[in-house]
């Protein structure tokens, strides 16, 4: 949990917040795969979060992504543009590529989705 929040990256003016989780990260503190299920949920927790996403590297090198919203942003639509589901809420897939490639492709759906939102 630690390492999640200390690495979080926050933006628009700290609406949103992406975190991620690499394999080294998992193997240094001897979590599980499991450990990572719920670090979604702590990231929407920090203050002011109406939007998160987190990239959680998995052990085949694909790139598990989840989504949660305060209720503003639909996170199917994100999940939606990786090949993923689940509902306005909470969504999330998994995918190929370039972990680094993916985070950058995932804060730019992130920061788009957030600014396509009429302004409250």
């Amino acid at each position: 949990m630690g390492r999640t929040l200390a690495g979080a990256r926050t933006f628009n003016e700290g609406s949103c917040i992406l975190s991620t989780v690499r394999q080294a990260d998992i193997k240094a503190i001897g979590a599980l795969p499991a450990d990572t299920e719920d670090l979604i949920n702590l990231t929407l927790a920090v203050k002011g979060t109406q939007l998160a996403a987190i990239l959680i590297e998995q052990p085949d090198g694909r790139v598990k992504l989840s989504f949660r919203s305060r209720g503003a942003a639909d996170c199917s639509a994100l999940a939606g543009q990786f090949g993923g589901g689940g509902h306005k809420a909470a969504a999330g897939a998994i995918v190929s590529g370039d972990f680094d490639a993916v985070e950058q492709q995932v804060t730019e759906a992130v920061d788009a989705a957030w600014h396509a939102l009429e302004p409250v």
